[in-house]
């Protein structure tokens, strides 16, 4: 019986096809869990007691596109649906690799949230429900941000968009027990009226803006009122650390603040809270949407023990804006195929 050869013969359309499909298939699927697979362990079993032991995930500056300064239809359309999409993708792997005890929303959570109409609010909103719907039944706390009710430059903020975001979320102050810890949210606006339990272990103050950066003589009065050991922010989009040796002690001197860029963050930072009376750490949070123009988007994660100690790391997620290149080069190189095949066929 006589043996069948069979060749592959490569036609532009054959090429054009493996082209295509190989490029959605890493930039949709494969680039998301490679990525996955390079973020540390959480090393903490799934039965820990969160009134020993907390597991932190903090979520800053997701600013889901609104609808008055994106593109018209269909740009406009595609760019929410496409911001949307890569959100749920990275959260949901987030979610699901950390199984958080509780998730801290830091701020500027709808792009458009302290300048959209009632009903582009209303629609924003629903889609930020359904981004972050993987966490529907963790414990959640939310802060505002300026985008969210206003405050920053001629963006003013007013009662009306303080109370949509309530409405909607939850109030912007406030003391929230959660375990061993005390959450103290946005302590200017009610620094004088609520304060921590002296009986929790832990002081964790929850700012949009960063806190330590700014004049002594501003924020001094707020620490020694919520008397924080540790301080979570975002706003700036970006990864940093601030510690101050001696911002507890209750003088007019000047405090030094030291800034420690991590950015290149791969592992675990770990120090711990109680040890050093005046001493206080600030964690910046990076933005985890690619649309805000920086190089590196993902979520923090905090493991807080009853003890005082901290882990901190930082789950970078994939570069969209690359992969969205990378749709381009290939629109490009199959256009080349094209009309070369085109040529080719003339001669």
């Amino acid at each position: 019986m006589a043996r069948k050869n069979f060749v592959c013969e490569w036609t532009p359309k054959s090429f054009i096809l493996t082209v295509v499909i190989a490029t959605v298939l890493f930039n949709e699927c494969f680039i998301y869990i490679i990525q996955s697979f390079r973020w540390p362990d959480i090393g903490i079993a799934d039965y820990r007691n969160y009134e020993e032991e907390q597991v932190i995930l903090l979520v800053s500056d997701p600013q889901l596109q609104g609808y008055q300064m994106e593109p018209p239809f269909p740009i406009g359309s595609f760019s929410r649906w496409d911001i949307d999409r890569y959100l749920t993708r990275t959260f949901g792997l987030v979610y699901h690799h950390v199984k958080p005890d509780i998730i801290l929303f830091l701020g500027d959570l709808i792009d458009e949230g302290s300048t959209a109409v009632d009903e582009e609010y209303h629609y924003a909103y629903q889609r930020f429900i359904d981004v972050f719907s993987a966490a529907e039944y963790t414990k959640k706390i939310y802060i505002p941000g300026d985008n969210d009710i206003g405050g920053e430059g001629r963006d003013f903020r007013t009662q009306k968009k303080v109370d949509r975001f309530v409405k909607n979320f939850e109030n912007i102050t406030g003391v929230s027990t959660f375990g061993f810890i005390d959450y103290i949210k946005n302590p200017e606006d009610m620094v004088w009226v609520v304060r921590p339990r002296k009986a929790s272990p832990v002081h964790v103050l929850v700012s949009h803006f960063s806190v330590l950066v700014r004049d002594k003589m501003r924020v001094n009065p707020i620490l020694q009122q919520v008397r924080p050991h540790l301080i979570f922010s975002g706003h700036w989009h970006k990864a940093n650390v601030f510690l101050c040796n001696d911002c507890m002690k209750d003088d007019d001197s000047s405090w030094s603040v030291k800034q420690r860029n991590i950015e290149d963050m791969k592992g675990w930072m770990v120090t711990n809270l109680t040890e050093k009376p005046f001493s206080i750490t600030e964690i910046m949070v990076p933005t985890c949407s690619y649309r805000m123009g920086v190089p590196n988007m993902g979520y923090g994660v905090a493991i807080i023990r009853k003890n005082g100690e901290l882990s901190y790391t930082v789950l970078w997620t994939p570069e969209r804006y690359k992969m969205l290149y990378g749709y381009l080069v290939a629109i490009c190189v199959c256009l080349l195929v094209c009309l070369a095949s085109r040529w080719l066929r003339k001669r």
